[in-house]
């Protein structure tokens, strides 16, 4: 029997009711999570990705300044040489010379070149062959023009010469001189095709001029800008977008594609393509709008459309070099936020079957709920009809109580297993006070022997300035002696390292050499070493300067040593070596200590206190070593990855090297 509700001549099952209200409620539920879900990613990940624009758009300004400041530099440095009379205008063999020392110390700049008033030329430039470095020599003397090629090595040595009758070039009719020449100051060209390479660059000039005898000639500096768009070409603005610089006229300066930058005229000749011509739609779409010198979104992303897709674009100008020059960047939204649309979709179609199996799930479910609930009420009614005698065995439904009952044993054994963890706790807050206990004694006996430490170390001073008084010292006396002195003073160190980590003290942090640690550490467990046939081999850092508490540092690098030395005796190891390699790496010096030994067993929790592999250790070793090296902002570990060694690494911060110290 199925209980019905009737209304208006429907009968509805409670069973189909709850199913098909908790399976609507659960997709309203799951459909407001996607959607608002959605909602708040796409607007965060919008604004991620107007950041990376903002951040692209700023790189690519960066880039191009750094690619243009150096041939700024580089020309300001030529006027001053040759206005001081250094290298003289009229020494063309020196002016090669210093030309080509100029042209080494920069990968960006193309070429650099001086000439004068009476058509005299010098260039010096990179070159493709035959030699790396080619020189143009153009000289009129009496009347008569020669041009003189030479292409040199590296080393400044001769590889080839040729000549030129015919050669046209006038550097009095080309822009740079002209431009430099009359407003007498520095200045760059706009772009233009090389005369020589047949490449697109600009040139910054600078005139160069005697108080006396007025404008002697124009020094220029050739940047080819090509290599701005092998820098566009690598720029990620995202998965489909790109990076241009226009000039204030509109025309394209560098592009991911290079061949896009030129186009031949009906002429012959080479000039730049406008955006408005370029094979690329996606960004004549975007900087369609891109008036010359209007552009009024500088720095702010803006929106455009491209065939159904929205996209962002950005402008950023070149500011801090005199150049009408703008940065722009566009990449489509669906980069950026396409993933979460298609993810949206998932979980809508996602949430859509999940809900109707919730309905048919929900209705077997009711129904199995059901069924001995109604097997229940019919013998009650039954019963109470007296049709059935109240003493007859009970339905099926109360098994669940077998089941209740199954439940409370297993209860009953979680119980006992969480009481003997409550158990091992105990045993362990016992042990860490006797561990305290025992601090309190180290505390007490730390105090007791840095008196005695103190008096030995005042009188092996003493010693030594007695010995040294009186002139009876011999050099095994001396040694011994000093190797006392040093002893007991790292005794007292020790001492007050101990005190200072009972009461939970850093102690003082400083600045120190690691590679003296290295050899006091190698002093310090030689005779134990030895002892125990087991060689130490020490790598020394390049770069040794660390900061934290020395001794403590010390104590760390001791007991992963003295580990390593006792593992290889407890396995009777054969080969028997400890090696410590040091290696600097980003603001951190890293430390690995590695032995030959059998390694870590298994089961062993290491850096977990009271967990020891020795016979009669404590577990406290490795645990306050790691307390020791994270107190300074490091980070000791077990290197699992290392094969046929076991080897613990840990780190400590780089540090300065002080002035009036020497490594």
């Amino acid at each position: 029997m199925v209980y019905r509700f009737r209304k208006d001549g429907i009968r509805l099952s409670l069973g189909f009711v709850l199913a098909i209200s908790l399976a609507g409620l659960q997709f309203i539920a799951i459909l407001f999570v996607v959607t608002t879900s959605y909602l708040s990613s796409e607007r965060a990940i919008l604004e991620h990705a107007r950041g990376l624009m903002e951040r692209a758009g700023a790189n690519a300004v960066d880039h191009t300044k750094r690619f243009l400041e150096p041939a700024s530099e580089m020309a300001e440095q030529a006027q001053r040489v040759l206005n001081s009379g250094l290298v003289g205008t009229t020494d063309r063999e020196t002016m090669e010379r210093y030309f080509f020392e100029l042209l080494q110390t920069e990968s960006n700049v193309a070429g650099i070149n001086y000439g004068d008033e009476q058509g005299n030329f010098v260039y010096v430039m990179k070159s493709d062959g035959p030699g790396p470095f080619r020189t143009k020599f153009i000289t009129i003397e009496d009347g008569v023009r020669k041009t003189d090629f030479i292409w040199r090595s590296e080393n400044y040595e001769v590889i080839a010469r040729d000549n030129d009758p015919l050669d046209p070039y006038d550097a009095r009719t080309r822009p740079w001189y002209i431009k430099a020449s009359n407003l007498d100051s520095r200045i760059w060209t706009n772009p233009y095709i090389f005369f020589t390479s047949q490449q697109p660059g600009i040139t910054v000039a600078t005139p160069i001029v005697f108080p006396q005898e007025g404008l002697q000639g124009v020094v220029g500096v050739d940047i080819e800008i090509s290599d701005i768009s092998n820098f566009l070409s690598e720029l990620r603005v995202s998965e489909t977008g790109a990076a241009v610089i226009l000039h204030q006229d509109g025309s394209v300066l560098a592009h991911p594609d290079p061949n896009q930058i030129k186009v031949l005229n009906e002429d012959g000749t080479l000039s730049f393509a406008n955006i408005k011509d370029i094979d690329d739609p996606v960004s004549r779409a975007a900087f369609a709008n891109f008036e010359e010198g209007a552009a009024s979104n500088f720095g702010l992303p803006s929106n455009f459309s491209f065939r159904r897709n929205n996209y962002l674009g950005l402008f950023e100008p070149l500011e801090g070099v005199e150049l009408p020059w703008t940065v722009a960047v566009y990449a489509p939204e669906n980069d950026f936020i396409g993933e979460i649309k298609r993810n949206r979709a998932r979980n809508i179609w996602i949430a859509a079957g999940i809900s109707i199996l919730t309905a048919f799930v929900g209705l077997s479910i009711a129904e199995w709920i059901l069924r001995p609930v109604r097997a229940f009420a019919v013998r009650t009614a039954l019963v109470s009809q007296g049709e059935v005698s109240a003493k007859a065995p009970l339905p099926k439904t109360y098994n669940e109580l077998s089941k209740a009952n199954k439940t409370l044993i297993n209860e009953i054994a979680q119980r006992r297993k969480s009481e003997a963890k409550v158990h091992e706790l105990s045993r362990d807050l016992a042990h860490f006070s006797r561990v305290n206990v025992m601090g309190q004694m180290a505390s007490g006996l730390a105090h007791e022997l840095s008196q005695p430490l103190t008096a030995i170390t005042q009188n092996v001073d003493a010693a030594i300035s007695t010995a040294k008084e009186h002139g009876a010292a011999n050099d095994e006396l001396m040694s011994i002696l000093t190797e006392l002195d040093e002893q007991a003073h790292q005794g007292g160190d020790i001492v007050r390292a101990l005190r200072g980590f009972v009461r939970k003290d850093r102690g003082r942090v400083s600045s120190f050499n690691f590679n003296e640690l290295l050899d006091q550490a190698n002093r310090l467990m030689r005779h134990e070493a030895e002892e125990l046939q087991v060689a130490l081999i020490y790598e020394p850092a390049e770069n040794p300067w660390v900061k934290g508490n020395r001794v403590q540092i010390a104590q760390v690098l001791i007991n992963l040593i003295r580990n390593a030395i006792e593992a290889m005796e407890a396995a009777n190891s054969k080969d028997r070596k400890v090696i410590i390699e040091t290696q600097t790496e980003e603001k951190v010096l890293l430390v690995k200590v590695k032995d030959t030994g059998p390694g870590v067993l298994k089961g062993v929790r290491l850096f977990k206190q009271f967990q020891t592999s020795k016979e009669g250790g404590m577990g406290l070793g490795l645990s306050i070593s790691r307390n020791i090296i994270e107190s300074f902002g490091g980070r000791l570990w077990h290197d699992h990855q290392t094969s046929g060694q076991t080897t613990f690494c840990f780190t400590i911060p780089t540090a300065q090297k002080p002035k009036a110290s020497r490594a």
